[in-house]
């Protein structure tokens, strides 16, 4: 049985690897993006300059970064900067999962931080789909960081 303890800067190690559940990719998470985002370009629904509808780039962009919670409870964090390069369009009916390694973890201004690197990649070929990476800054236990406490 997995351990699950809170995410912190002393637990999280460079090199350490993690992985998302797979998702399949239905019609209906297409709709509820198109809906949650308000775009419903054409292209997502009938044809596009790929040969046929793609899936939104950036609709499997959370489970890159939900790859974490497979490890860690995840209280609370804030993005500092993502970097996203789409390789290959992703379609419906495509079994997608993501994959990440801590590249980097660091201190500024006495907050402290951690950089994943990740790839998303079909299940059945593993072909990538898109692929970057994400700074994250790690809140500490109290998630008050020490500037902040005087305030």
């Amino acid at each position: 049985m997995m351990k699950f303890e809170p995410i912190s800067y002393e637990v999280v190690t460079v090199g350490e690897e993690f992985f998302s559940d797979d998702f399949l990719i239905k019609p209906e998470d297409l709709e509820t993006f198109a809906f949650a985002v308000d775009d419903h370009d054409p292209w997502y629904f009938e044809d596009s300059a790929f040969g046929g509808p793609i899936v939104h780039p950036v609709m499997m962009g959370n489970q890159a970064l939900m790859m974490r919670h497979s490890r860690y409870i995840i209280p609370a964090g804030l993005h500092a900067k993502m970097h996203f390069e789409f390789v290959s369009p992703m379609r419906v009916g495509m079994r997608v999962r993501s994959y990440g390694k801590v590249i980097d973890k660091y201190e500024k201004r006495g907050r402290h931080y951690m950089v994943t690197e990740f790839q998303t990649r079909e299940e059945g070929t593993q072909k990538v789909l898109t692929q970057g990476h994400f700074t994250q800054m790690l809140f500490s236990k109290s998630g008050v960081h020490e500037h902040a406490k005087n305030r």
